[in-house]
C-alpha cells in the first residue's frame, strides 16, 4: 500500500513540474496523465478540430454582393488533453480575386481541453467585385506542436447591380413641336455592360413599325449613342425610351412633341404619270438581283399614291426607246411626271447611259448605239410641259463592261453616274453620289428602293424632305458607304401623299 502511494506521489510531482516548467530547445518531456483508479498512464497530446464552418452576409441571400458586408465563422475545439496556446489562423483566396477586403491573419490566445473558441472573420465587398465563386482556404497552426488543420469554404459573389443611365440629345427640351411627321429621337446610354434591350414608347405604346435603334459607341468609354425614327400622331406625343442591361432597366424622363399637321391647299387637281423600267437579266453581262423586284414594288407604290404607271421589265434597246417616246407623248396630258430606272447604268465622257438587257459593249464607243442617254428622257419630260418632273436613277452600279474595255478606252476608270443639271421644274435623284457606286442590296429590294417604299406613303412630306429621309435611311443601312444625292430646280411643292 505504501509503495502505491509513493509511486502516485512521484508521478504527480513529475507531471506538475513538467507543466509549470516547460523545457525549450530540441528535447521535450513526454507529458502523461496518471489515472489512479484504473492504474493507466496516458500521453498528454495537443489536438483540435474545426467545426461549424459557415458564411453569413448582411442581406441573408447566401452570397457576397458588391458593397456588402459578410463574415466567415467557425469554432476551434480543443480535442486534446493539454491547454492550446497561440494558435494562428490564416485566410487565403486566389490572387486573381478582386473586390473583397479582409484581414488574412488572426490568432487565438488559448483554449482549454474540451472547450471551443469562436473565430469570426469580417469580409467587405467593394464595387470591383465580379460574379463568380471565390474559394477561401483556412489554415490553422498550433505553433507549439507544429500541428495544422485546413478547411475550405466556397462563397458566391455578385457584382454591382447598376441600371443603365440615359440622357436625351434630341429632343433636348421637355416640350417641343414640329410640323414634320417623322421625328428622330436620340440620346446617350451610359453602362459598363452590354445593352440587351431598347424600346421607345409613344403615348404609352411601342410603335408597331418594325424599326429598331441604331447603336454606336461614343467618344467616351462605357457610353453609347442611340438613334431611332418614329412616326408622330397629330397632336400631343409623349416619348419615353427604355434601356436594359443584364443588371437592370431604366426609363427616361418623358419628352412631349406637339405635331401640327400641315394643311395643304391645292388649287388644281394633279394628274400623275410614271414610267418605271427595271432591267436585271442581262444577256452579255452579269445579271442583277433586285431591279425587277424594285421596279415592281415602286410601280405598286406609285399606283397607291395616284400615279398612272407604265411598267417595263427586262427591256431591250428598242423597247426602252419606244417606252420613253410613249411616256413623253402621254405626259403632255399630265401635270406630274416621274421616271424610275433600276438596272445597269454607266457614265462615259460625262454623259449617263442606261443599259438595255441586250447591250453588247465591246468598246466604249458602242454606248452611243447600244444604250439610252439619260438626257434623252429629261428632254422629253421638259418638252411635255408638266409642272413637276421627277427622275430617279437607281443605276449607279459598277460598269459591267469595264474589263472588256481595258486597254481600249481611256474612260475605263469612270465609275457610277455623272452629275446632271436638273431642268427647270425638275429633280434628279441618284441612288448614290455622282461618281460613286451603289449596292444591289442583299434582300428582296435594294437599299434605295427599301427607303423609298418606307417613306412614299407618309403624308405631307415635301419632296425635298422625302428625299432627305431616304438619304438618312440609306446611309444608316449601308453604314455610311452609300449616300443618295439629288439635283433640283423645282419651282413648286410636291407631296407623294397628302392628308
Amino acid at each position: 500500500m505504501k509503495t502505491n502511494i509513493i509511486l502516485t506521489t512521484t508521478l504527480t510531482c513529475l507531471l506538475i513540474c513538467n507543466v509549470i516548467y516547460p523545457q525549450t530547445g530540441e528535447s521535450k518531456f513526454k507529458m502523461v496523465v496518471v489515472n489512479a483508479n484504473e492504474r493507466k498512464v496516458s500521453p498528454l497530446l495537443p489536438s483540435f478540430s474545426i467545426n461549424n464552418l459557415s458564411f453569413t452576409d448582411s442581406n441573408m441571400n447566401r452570397q457576397l454582393d458588391a458593397k456588402e458586408d459578410g463574415s466567415i465563422r467557425f469554432y476551434i475545439k480543443n480535442t486534446g488533453t493539454v491547454l492550446l496556446k497561440g494558435l494562428s489562423v490564416n485566410l487565403n483566396i486566389p490572387n486573381s480575386t478582386i473586390g473583397i477586403n479582409f484581414n488574412s491573419k488572426y490568432s487565438v490566445d488559448q483554449i482549454a481541453p474540451g472547450d471551443s473558441a469562436i473565430v469570426n472573420i469580417p469580409l467587405q465587398a467593394d464595387e470591383k467585385i465580379k460574379d463568380g465563386i471565390v474559394p477561401f482556404d483556412i489554415l490553422i497552426t498550433d505553433s507549439y506542436s507544429d500541428s495544422t488543420k485546413t478547411a475550405k469554404l466556397d462563397i458566391m459573389t455578385k457584382e454591382i447591380s447598376m441600371a443603365p443611365v440615359f440622357a436625351w440629345i434630341n429632343p433636348a427640351a421637355v416640350y417641343d413641336s414640329t410640323d414634320f411627321a417623322i421625328f428622330n429621337v436620340n440620346g446617350v446610354v451610359k453602362t459598363n455592360l452590354n445593352i440587351t434591350g431598347l424600346k421607345v414608347y409613344v403615348n404609352g405604346q411601342v410603335p408597331n413599325d418594325n424599326r429598331g435603334f441604331d447603336v454606336l459607341p461614343s467618344e467616351n468609354p462605357n457610353e453609347y449613342k442611340i438613334t431611332r425614327s418614329i412616326m408622330l400622331s397629330e397632336g400631343i406625343n409623349e416619348i419615353k425610351i427604355e434601356a436594359k442591361t443584364s443588371q437592370g432597366m431604366t426609363m427616361s424622363d418623358p419628352r412631349i412633341i406637339n405635331y401640327f399637321v400641315q394643311k395643304i391647299n391645292h388649287s388644281y387637281v394633279e394628274r400623275r404619270l410614271a414610267l418605271v423600267i427595271g432591267n436585271a437579266d442581262y444577256v452579255n453581262s452579269n445579271a442583277l438581283q433586285n431591279p425587277l423586284n424594285d421596279a415592281k414594288a415602286i410601280a405598286a407604290a406609285l399606283k397607291d399614291v395616284g400615279f398612272t404607271v407604265l411598267l417595263f421589265l427586262d427591256s431591250d434597246l428598242k423597247t426602252m426607246k419606244k417606252a420613253m417616246d410613249e411616256f413623253g407623248e402621254k405626259l403632255r396630258e399630265y401635270t406630274i411626271g416621274l421616271f424610275y430606272y433600276a438596272g445597269h447604268g454607266i457614265q462615259v465622257k460625262g454623259n449617263n447611259y442606261l443599259i438595255p438587257v441586250d447591250a453588247l459593249l465591246k468598246v466604249e464607243q458602242d454606248v452611243d448605239y447600244d444604250c439610252v442617254d439619260a438626257g434623252r428622257l429629261l428632254g422629253k419630260m421638259e418638252s411635255a410641259g408638266s409642272s413637276t418632273n421627277i427622275v430617279i436613277l437607281d443605276a449607279c452600279r459598277d460598269n459591267p463592261f469595264a474589263r472588256s474595255w481595258s486597254g481600249r478606252s481611256a474612260g475605263q476608270g469612270e465609275t457610277g453616274l455623272a452629275f446632271m443639271n436638273a431642268p427647270s421644274g425638275s429633280i434628279v435623284a441618284y441612288a448614290t453620289s455622282p461618281g460613286k457606286t451603289a449596292s444591289d442590296g442583299k434582300g428582296k429590294n435594294g437599299l434605295y428602293t427599301e427607303a423609298f417604299l418606307k417613306y412614299v406613303k407618309i403624308p405631307n412630306l415635301s419632296i425635298e424632305d422625302f428625299f432627305k429621309n431616304v438619304r438618312i435611311e440609306v446611309e444608316r443601312s449601308s453604314n455610311r458607304t452609300q449616300t443618295p444625292w439629288e439635283s433640283t430646280s423645282l419651282k413648286g411643292n410636291f407631296y407623294f401623299t397628302i392628308k
